[in-house]
Parts: structure tokens; C-alpha cells; sequence
């Protein structure tokens, strides 16, 4: 689900970095608990103790966190780090030449050097922006604040109350299906606005200082732009009495909660004076749909109850405090550089990346598909496309194996689980074809033309949106790839069943075609396990082999397989990054399963090996996750469904006897778990 305006501020957010400074008086970082927080920045020290059988993470690492310095302008470093600044070196240098003369390349070059196009963009100054806020200001009624949501041409629209457009549908992937939800809000998580975190602190007041000079600089006082910030604010607060938290976002449980089925005309009665339908249909071109998902029947009655007269200051206030941050990067100089400032402020980088960088990596995501060519062209191989394929179908079949010990599936359960392993996509490095990715419908003017970026970022979401709306009414196309090759990642999509290693993770320090098996076996052979895992993990095992939410356990099985991941939640739940900090264990059973059994999979390919160096395969994976963060950073991974890394390497490595057994790791040793403890579920 994809509107124009979200693909507008993601150009505008693609423009900027991150950042943070904590006050004095914060907690003693090192006093986490069975480990600390090795990643955080200042924890280890060179007289900390770094032994095998209590940390082997510190052990393998220490010296590399001790020499590892955090890039400027980035938040974290470490290997995946390297990855991505590898990554944006090689798209940087893409753009730097001769201009492309086929048209796909030719619109990312164009937008690229739109970006760079300083001169235009500081003589346009704030203008853009001002013409969006004095159109909110002159809304007087709620009745004229819902024209502007429909009769406003959406890439000119400051922001929205509501998001609304089309998805793969949950139940029956085939298809696509309209979908109402909240809008979302500045500080993300609506838990923010109940009881303020440090993390979420920092968040505010890095906002409301580039809200402040956004506001300045068009033109309002400093008290007009101080009331403007608290009644944003304000308005968020009442949203997000109804607005499901992150944690509550990211549990497995999600998926049934927000898979409201209305019918129109409920949906007709539960907008009440909201004109969400007369938005989708005539703002966003959809045609009229019998079905529509409701991701929170709650937020539309909240919102309807907020849109009176009364309160029409705070909610003009809040698009245009939003708007105003929202937009910064795309601006001129100055209004960029506070938006790095801000970001900074938020995510503890320092400095300021340099433009060329920056600009080619918002085009690379943006116009990811033009880029996704080129980059295949330049720096992606058939004989390696071919390695990792043949690696997939030996893992996938080592898979077999871990289905056929799993002691808690009946022979049923176990026989469908068989069928959707056996029916796995897999997508590595690059697609075959790139029939299915033309933007040969997308045109805007180039620098050299005449052209802007915000023209040109406009033009982007209006395309986005036909394209959207073309799809709309077909089968989805599901052998059409997610996301492009170019990507640092790698990832398991449960409504295509189909595993992502992309092109560009499968370099580096992650793959290298002269790596030995123990090497291969501890980088891409343990991320390729993962991403299998997460067809069986506790969101994963919700959809079927044909990619749809359909219930395929006995409901004797899957109260087991939900009680072995109420017992991996609490085992993270029993754990600190520093004493008072808690970890939301409900979230992470879903990576934290697939990291073990990524592990599990590797494992049992290596006991075919005789000869196997497990010391070199257990060495190699603790550097895949050796990590260096800021403190911003660090309260940012509080909140992410991934375990830390630190705890991906020990928590992980933990669970089996292999690691166990070949170190001599035994019960009073840090790093030892009782076999009744282990919580890995596959």
C-alpha cells in the first residue's frame, strides 16, 4: 500500500541521515545482564574481561569494537556497515559518469543531479512549502479541511488524517484489497505519547528544534511556531490513545488483529464525516470495491469524534508542523541541513554525509528498478547467482531433516510443513528478466530542461499511484520480486513463499566466491537458513504454502509451537542492555527463531564434513554481527524484532551442543544453557 504522499516524504527522509546526545546522570551502560551491551559504544574497555566460555561474542570481537570506529554521518558500524557503505560507493559511482541513454537509467541520473541542483533549489527557497501551509491555513471549516483531503491534488497535500490504498490481500494472496489505516505519527510509536521514554525524548525535542526554525522561516513567530508544536502534539496525544504501540505492531498476533473485513457500505458508516471512500476513489483513482480491510475500526472512530470545530486549530497545526518536517530535505541548503541536524540529533551520527552519497542512495531506493539494472550489470555475476542457487536447494534440503525431528508436529502438521518447504521460491542476486520493472511510463524534466525535484518527486508518486491503481484490478503478479537486487538485505516474503538473497548483501566481508565452506557456512549460509525459518517462525507459520493466512497446523501442534515461543519471549523477557532497560521478548521470538535455526541447518550440513573447522565456522558467524552503536542506535534496536547483535551471537550460539561441546563449555561457564532451558523451537 503505497500513496503518493508517502512516496513523496520518502524521498524527503531518504535526503537526510541521523543522530544523539544523552543528558548527564545516565544509567551505567555496562550492567547488563547475562551479557552487556557489547555494541553500545564506551562499554568495552581494553581491561574487560574477554573469556571463550563466559562471552564468546566479547571474546571473538573485543579486539575489532576496541579498534572499530562509527563512520560519520552514520549511527552504527560494523560489518553490515561495510556492507552498505560498500553498496553506496559502488551506486554513487554509478552516477558520476556519462549520462545513460536508456530511458529507465536516464530518469535515475536525471533525479539524482536534481537533488545536487543546490542553485535552483535555494532560489526556490521555502516557497514550495509556503504555498502548502498558507492553502491549510486558509481551511476554516471541517467540512473545508475534508474537501482539501479529496479535492487537493495528493502530492501538494501537506499530509493526511488517514492512509488509504491497495495490498496484497492476507487471506487469499492473490488478489489485491483496498485498506484503511491511522496515518501514523511523528514519534512513531503511539506508546510515546502515553509515557515519554529517554528514546522517545530525544525523538521530540529533535523534532519540535526543526519545527521551530521550519516555522520561523516561513514566516511565522517564534510564538505562532511554539503554539503550533504544542498543539500538534496535542492532537497526536488524543490519536494515540487508539493507535497500536510498536510492541503491539511487531507481536505475531498482529496479522489477525488488523484483518477487519468491511463491507462498503459499512465502511460507509464507519467513516461518518470522514470522505475516506470519495478519497480512494476519486484522490487516489481506485474503482469502487465491494471489500475493504480496516486495519483499526478504532482509529476511525476516534478520529471522527476528534474532527470538530474545537479542535480544527490543533489539527491544522499538526499537518503543518508535520508537513513543514516532513519536507526539509527537499528544500533548499539550509532547510537540509537542519533535517541532518534533527536526524542527528535522534540517531547519535555526527557530521554530515557528502551529497553525492546521500542523493544517489534516496534515488537508489526511490527509482530502485532503474538503478536495480544497472548495478546488476556492473557488479552482480551468473557464476555466483548459480553458487548461492545450488547452496539454497542444499540447505533447503538439509531443511527436511529439522522438520522430520521437530517432536511436537503430528503427521499431519509435519506433511504440510514438508509441502510448503518444498514449495519455496527462491529469488538470489538478481531476476532472470527485467520485463516486469520498466518505468517507461514515468517522465519528469531533467535539470538541463527546466525540471525541479519536487516537480520530479511529484511526477514519482503520481506514477507510483497509476501503477498501483493499474495492478489493482489483476491477479497479483507473483513472481514479480519485492524488492530490487541492489538492496542490503535479505528476507522471507510469507505471501509469495519465497526467499531474497539480494545482490548486494552477497558481497563483501558476506560472500566472497573463494570463501571456504566454514566461511560460507557462517556468512550467507546462515542468512540464507534464517530466511527459510521465517516460513516457520511465529509470523511466518500463520500463511500457507500458496501464501495465505490460512491455518494449515492441528490445533493441538500449534498450541505447543505458541508455547515454545511464550517460552523463547521470556527467556529475552529474563534479559538487559543495561540494568533497567527491558527488552520486549514478545517481538524478537520471530528473528530470534530464525537465527537458531539458520544455526541448527548449518550445523547438520557441517556434520556431513569430517574435516569441518567448526572454530572457523563459529568465529565467522560472531564477525557477521560484530557491531559498534551510538546510544541512539542502541535505544533504536530496544524496539526492532531483531535481537541485538551481541545477543545473536551468544543467545543463539548457546542452544546446541556443537558449540558446547567443541569449546568445553560446562554448566557455571557464561556461556553454558541447560538443555531445559534451550528455547530454540526448530
Amino acid at each position: 500500500m503505497k500513496k503518493a504522499i508517502s512516496i513523496l516524504l520518502t524521498v524527503v527522509m531518504l535526503l537526510s541521515q541521523g543522530a544523539a546526545a544523552f543528558a548527564d546522570g545516565a544509567p551505567d551502560y555496562s550492567t547488563g545482564t547475562p551479557w552487556p551491551d557489547i555494541d553500545l559504544e564506551g562499554v568495552v574497555t581494553p581491561d574487560m574481561p574477554a573469556e571463550l566460555k563466559d562471552n564468546f561474542a566479547l571474546y571473538v570481537n573485543k579486539d575489532k569494537i576496541l579498534k572499530l570506529e562509527i563512520p560519520e554521518g552514520y549511527s552504527y558500524g560494523g560489518t553490515i556497515m561495510d556492507l552498505l557503505m560498500l553498496q553506496a560507493e559502488d551506486v554513487k559511482n554509478m552516477f558520476l559518469g556519462e549520462a545513460p541513454e536508456s530511458h529507465d537509467a536516464k530518469l535515475a541520473y536525471d533525479l539524482f543531479w536534481l537533488m545536487m541542483d543546490w542553485d535552483s533549489r535555494n532560489a526556490l527557497g521555502v516557497a514550495p512549502l509556503k504555498e502548502r501551509t498558507e492553502a491549510m491555513e486558509a481551511v476554516s471549516t471541517v467540512n473545508e479541511l475534508m474537501a482539501y483531503f479529496v479535492e487537493t491534488p495528493i502530492e501538494k497535500q501537506l499530509g493526511s488524517l488517514w492512509s488509504a490504498g491497495a495490498m496484497q490481500d492476507l487471506a487469499d494472496s492473490s488478489r489485491y484489497i483496498l485498506v484503511v489505516s491511522d496515518a501514523g505519527l511523528l514519534l512513531e510509536d503511539s506508546a510515546e505519547y502515553r509515557a515519554l521514554t529517554p528514546y522517545g525524548a530525544m525523538k521530540r525535542e529533535a523534532y519540535s528544534d526543526l519545527a521551530k526554525k521550519m516555522l520561523l522561516k516561513l514566516g511565522y513567530s517564534k510564538e505562532e511556531a511554539a503554539q503550533k508544536i504544542d498543539n500538534s502534539f496535542a492532537f497526536e496525544t488524543m490519536l494515540a490513545e487508539v493507535i497500536y504501540t510498536s510492541e503491539e505492531q511487531q507481536r505475531p498476533d498482529y496479522f489477525g488483529r488488523i484483518y477487519n473485513s468491511y463491507s462498503r457500505e459499512e465502511l460507509e458508516a464507519s467513516q461518518g464525516d470522514l470522505p475516506i471512500l470519495k478519497f480512494i476513489e476519486q484522490t487516489e483513482g481506485y474503482l469502487t470495491a465491494g471489500e475493504y480491510i480496516v486495519m483499526n475500526p478504532q482509529y476511525l472512530e476516534k478520529l471522527n469524534a476528534l474532527c470538530t470545530e474545537e479542535n480544527l486549530p490543533l489539527i491544522r497545526d499538526m499537518l503543518i508542523v508535520c508537513g513543514a518536517i516532513g519536507q526539509a530535505g527537499t528544500l533548499d541548503r539550509e532547510c537540509y541541513e537542519w533535517r541532518v541536524e534533527c536526524d542527528n540529533a535522534i540517531s547519535g551520527a555526527t557530521g554530515i554525509l557528502d551529497d553525492e552519497t546521500v542523493f544517489s542512495g534516496a534515488v537508489s531506493k526511490v527509482l530502485s528498478w532503474p538503478v536495480a539494472q544497472l548495478y546488476t550489470e556492473t557488479f552482480l555475476h551468473q557464476e555466483d547467482k548459480d553458487r548461492i542457487y545450488a547452496m539454497v536447494e542444499g540447505i533447503l534440503d538439509a531443511y527436511h531433516g529439522v522438520l522430520a525431528e521437530a517432536d511436537f508436529f503430528t503427521d499431519e502438521t509435519r506433511a504440510r510443513a514438508i509441502e510448503k518447504l518444498e514449495a519455496i521460491d527462491k529469488r538470489i542476486l538478481y531476476p532472470d528478466s527485467w520485463e516486469k520493472y520498466s518505468c517507461e511510463k514515468l517522465d519528469f524534466k531533467s535539470r538541463d530542461e527546466g525540471g525541479t525535484l519536487l516537480d520530479a518527486s511529484a511526477a514519482i508518486a503520481k506514477f507510483a499511484i497509476a501503477q498501483s491503481v493499474a495492478d489493482f484490478s489483476k491477479p497479483v503478479d507473483k513472481e514479480k520480486w519485492g524488492e530490487a537486487p541492489h538492496t542490503v538485505n535479505c528476507f522471507y516474503n510469507p505471501q509469495t513463499n519465497s526467499i531474497y538473497i539480494m545482490g548486494a548483501f552477497a558481497r563483501g566481508d558476506m560472500y566472497q566466491s573463494d570463501m571456504s565452506d566454514e566461511e560460507l557456512y557462517g556468512t550467507v549460509g546462515a542468512v540464507i537458513g534464517h530466511e527459510i525459518s521465517h516460513a516457520f517462525d511465529s509470523s511466518g507459520a500463520q500463511f500457507d504454502k500458496n501464501g495465505d493466512m490460512i491455518n494449515w497446523w492441528t490445533e493441538e501442534d500449534y498450541v505447543i509451537f505458541r508455547e515454545r515461543n511464550e517460552k523463547m519471549a521470556a527467556y529475552f523477557n529474563a534479559m538487559h542492555p543495561w540494568e533497567g532497560q527491558n527488552f520486549y521478548g514478545s517481538i524478537m521470538t520471530g528473528e530470534a527463531c530464525a537465527d537458531m535455526a539458520g544455526i541448527k541447518v548449518m550445523l547438520r550440513l557441517a556434520a556431513d564434513n569430517p574435516d569441518f573447522d567448526y572454530d572457523l565456522f563459529f568465529r565467522t558467524y560472531a564477525n557477521v554481527w560484530l557491531l559498534k552503536d551510538t546510544l541512539g542506535m542502541a535505544y533504536a534496536r530496544i524496539n526492532d524484532t531483531h535481537p541485538m547483535g551481541y545477543l545473536r551471537i551468544n543467545a543463539t550460539l548457546q542452544q546446541y551442543d556443537e558449540f558446547l561441546d567443541f569449546y568445553g563449555i560446562t554448566e557455571g561457564d557464561g556461556m553454558y544453557l541447560a538443555p531445559e532451558d534451550r528455547i530454540a523451537i526448530w
